[in-house]
């Protein structure tokens, strides 16, 4: 009961609630049919509810976490495309499995992102980025290498036209992934660049602006490419760290303080 008290005083204001990590980019508080979703998964993680129960009545769930029939249908189906819960004929809205998750959310760390937050999304970013360029070092093969440069050069016309590269950015990061050949470290960086990428446009646009500041980022994807086609997996990992200490710095935030 604690639970679904707390999730009332919150929903009481949720409709307006709203925070920025830049006068450029608003972000939303969370939908309320995932926090339904997330509320009705902690009672199955708790033990309330275990596999084969049986959910109660549309109409009484929606009158229990006061919320509309349309919200806690839409909660309803996103736990069951994480196979979590499943209809039965007969019986209704069944627990299937209490410990499955088909897909990772990073809603279920964050309900809503503060700047505070996207500060560990790029730390995360820098971790995962690195590692990828020093496994790039050991592992690329030429076509690895004839995709990276490909995609550097277009870097470089962009800063040459004063344009933001977006697309050769993203083929960059994206080429340098796959170059690790580990298809689960491709897969999570891939989508990680995904969640980030309005944030980045933004951020590159800035970065664009100052034909100064726009030649050092280059620099520094230079020398990422540098090391990885002199295959010195170690120069490679700090020299992306770097660019990503230095990406966070240019949009204000700061990564690995203590």
């Amino acid at each position: 009961m604690m639970i679904r008290e707390q999730f009332r005083k919150r929903v009481s204001h949720m409709d307006t609630q709203e925070r920025k990590i830049s006068p450029a980019m608003p972000v939303k508080a969370e939908r309320l049919s995932s926090q339904i979703s997330k509320l009705i998964l902690s009672e199955i993680q708790s033990g309330q509810l275990t596999v084969g129960d049986k959910l109660p009545p549309e109409t009484e769930l929606a009158q229990r976490y006061g919320v509309s029939r349309t919200i806690l249908r839409e909660a309803i189906a996103s736990l069951k495309n994480e196979d979590i819960l499943e209809s039965k004929q007969g019986r209704g809205i069944v627990v299937k499995n209490a410990r499955s998750r088909q897909a990772f959310r990073f809603s279920d760390v964050f309900e809503t992102v503060s700047i505070g937050e996207v500060n560990y999304f790029y730390e995360m970013r820098a971790l995962l980025e690195s590692e990828a360029a020093g496994l790039a070092a050991m592992r690329r093969t030429q076509e690895d290498i004839a995709e990276i440069t490909e995609s550097f050069r277009g870097m470089e016309e962009a800063v040459k036209e004063n344009a933001p590269g977006a697309e050769a950015h993203d083929r960059y990061n994206a080429a340098i992934a796959r170059a690790s050949h580990n298809p689960v470290l491709i897969e999570f960086l891939l989508f990680l660049q995904g969640k980030l990428h309005d944030l980045a446009k933004e951020l590159r646009i800035m970065t664009m602006a100052s034909p100064e500041r726009a030649h050092n980022v280059l620099e520094e994807h230079r020398r990422v490419v540098k090391y990885i086609m002199a295959k010195d997996p170690a120069a490679a990992q700090e020299a992306a760290l770097t660019h990503l200490k230095n990406a966070a710095e240019r949009a204000g935030m700061k990564i690995y303080n203590p």
